[in-house]
Parts: C-alpha cells; sequence; structure tokens
C-alpha cells in the first residue's frame, strides 16, 4: 500500500503518529484482547473492534518471548508503526488494532512485511 493510493491528509506531510492514534493504557489493552476479532498469520496476530472515539489507533506487543534481545524487538515495532503510519489513511476509521508479535520478524524487509499486513488487512477489516 502506497500513500498516495488511499485518502491522503489534507496538509502535506501529515503521516506521522500521533499520541491520540496510540493504544497506551492497560486497561484498553485489555478490553482490546477480550473483544476483538483475531487475524492469525505466520509472524503475527492481529486483534482489531471499533471504538468511539472516531480515529484509528494502533497497539504493538513484542514480547521478551519472540525477540530475545531489545534491538530486535525494536526493530519489530518500528517495523509495524511504519506500516500503520504510512497506510492510516487506507484503514478503516474508528478502529482499535492491535498487532500481536508470534515470531521474530526482524530480519523481514520493510516491503515483506507491509505486503502481508496489507492482506491480512485489505481481507478482513473491511470500512
Amino acid at each position: 500500500m502506497s500513500p498516495a493510493a488511499g485518502n491522503p491528509p489534507a496538509l502535506e506531510g501529515r503521516y506521522t503518529l500521533a499520541k491520540g492514534e496510540r493504544i497506551r493504557r492497560r486497561s484498553e489493552f485489555k478490553a482490546l484482547f477480550e473483544s476483538g476479532k483475531r487475524i492469525h498469520t505466520e509472524y503475527l496476530t492481529v486483534i482489531h473492534c471499533r471504538n468511539t472515539s472516531g480515529v484509528r489507533r494502533i497497539g504493538l506487543v513484542v514480547g521478551k518471548r519472540v525477540g530475545k534481545t531489545a534491538v530486535r524487538r525494536n526493530r519489530m515495532k518500528r517495523l509495524l508503526r511504519e506500516f500503520f503510519r504510512l497506510n492510516k489513511y487506507r484503514l478503516p476509521a474508528s478502529q482499535d488494532i492491535l498487532i500481536v508479535a508470534r515470531k521474530d520478524f526482524s530480519f523481514m524487509k520493510c516491503q515483506d512485511l507491509c505486503g502481508e499486513l496489507e492482506r491480512v488487512l485489505a481481507g478482513q477489516m473491511k470500512a
């Protein structure tokens, strides 16, 4: 998914990940784990649910079991945040998305990971 293919933001250069677009509270993570719909891939589990805020938000879970070192875990989170940052306008509004890493994918290139997420999210999360 390229940024130009979706509905781009009104102002140029608005492909940022704002604080309000992140799931940060433990209670929000817990609610999403309990009531969200799950989509499984080889490397990821995507849990999504509608929200009332009107904003699409992302939460990331990359545990020590998946990436043994902080360097690997941080790379995986950077790749996931980059995908969301560039493609958030193509995802349905008012949606909370939680991405849980199942296997180490720190070796993957950004294009490979984006392709996998694109297939998952395009097929399952219609607006």
